[in-house]
């Protein structure tokens, strides 16, 4: 008897010293290219953040709060009454900017304070509302822009456009307007579950995440995966063979440009140009593009980064392209989470000081 549960222990502690060991390669293996899309950070916005709402679809819930943790990173989130994160506005007595935007903007990845909101508020003396929402269109952050601004004494509005799947986003979001909300205003956006098990693998163990990753490009060369139609249809205007498809979308983001630059009126009014991980982090670009089925070789980085440009100029709306002082950045640090694919820290900090240098430029 005590003979085999001796066997039994040890063939528990071996699987055990097999499962660390595991575990401590998988956090020395670099993930493949496309990573922050098959990973996709799972639920990085917690369960409850955004709720349903009849004007922009979807807004940050009011008075939330939630650690949030993947492989990448771990920071607390809040939101105050408004649904913006950040404190009370009773508590602000200095002059008040807003930041708008989809998810680079909210930045859940990162603590309040480092986001490039947080930074650059500091480095002028001011409080920067944090309006960001994840998936948001300029639409979307045009119309929200104008509901705070009902509220709040804001005196300068900087848009966060990400290149990445703005104009997309831009073309969508009249054509959701035209749907029904999936549910109740006011009740949390639906998505998919994600049993505690699974949750706590995702956000604790590199092993699971590599699983994950080799599961779902199992998924995607299979067909089988839903996502892979969209990232393709985004990814595609980074092509050659795309760049009729990026002249198409030109229409609806010139009319969000418009719209946002109505709402700002005469507050002064930034938009900031974020490109994708794999436009700064050029490594990433070749597996990124030959996993949704698009041949690396067709690739044009800058095409829709000039579009964004030419348009601002176009509309005579100011703008700070962050490509240059990104790039220069990732030389000496990460300006991107492997498995996240949107800012770290010191991503942050790059932007907020670019930003920093566009303002002072500003008239």
């Amino acid at each position: 008897m005590k003979t085999n549960l001796f066997k039994g222990a040890l063939v528990i502690g071996g699987c055990l010293i097999g499962l660390i060991g595991a575990e401590l390669v998988a956090r020395a293996t670099k993930p493949v290219g496309g990573a922050d899309l098959l990973f996709n950070a799972p639920d990085a916005s917690p369960q409850g953040l955004y709720v349903l709402e009849n004007g922009v679809r979807v807004v940050p819930a009011a008075n939330f709060s939630a650690h949030v943790k993947s492989l990448d990173y771990s920071a607390h989130l809040r939101t105050n009454t408004f649904g913006l994160r950040g404190p009370e506005a009773e508590s602000i007595t200095s002059k008040q900017w807003l930041a708008l935007g989809d998810s680079f903007t909210m930045a859940v990845q990162v603590p309040e304070k480092q986001t490039f909101a947080g930074q650059l508020g500091k480095q002028n003396g001011v409080h920067i509302w944090n309006a960001g929402v994840d998936g948001y269109s300029t639409f979307q952050s045009a119309l929200r822009a104008q509901s705070i601004q009902q509220n709040l004494p804001i005196e300068r509005l900087i848009l966060m456009f990400f290149t990445g799947n703005d104009f997309q986003d831009n073309e969508r979001f009249w054509a959701m307007q035209r749907q029904p909300l999936p549910g109740p205003a006011g009740s949390p956006i639906p998505r998919d579950p994600v049993s505690p098990i699974q949750g706590f693998l995702l956000r604790h163990f590199h092993l699971y995440a590599h699983y994950r990753i080799y599961q779902r490009q199992a998924q995607l060369s299979s067909g089988q995966d839903h996502s892979l139609q969209n990232w393709k249809d985004e990814l595609r205007i980074f092509t050659r063979e795309g760049q009729g498809r990026l002249q198409q979308l030109r229409q609806k983001t010139t009319e969000a440009l418009k719209m946002l630059r109505n709402t700002a009126g005469e507050i002064p009014l930034l938009v900031a140009i974020a490109p994708p991980a794999f436009v700064i982090d050029t490594p990433r670009m070749a597996p990124t593009f030959s996993l949704v089925g698009l041949d690396p070789e067709q690739v044009n980085l800058e095409a829709p980064q000039q579009t964004i440009l030419e348009l601002l100029t176009q509309l005579k709306i100011p703008h700070c392209d962050l490509s240059t002082a990104l790039t220069q950045a990732q030389v000496t640090a990460p300006m991107y989470f492997e498995f996240d694919g949107h800012w770290t820290q010191a991503g942050h900090e790059v932007v907020a000081n670019e930003l920093q240098r566009c303002i002072g430029a500003q008239p």
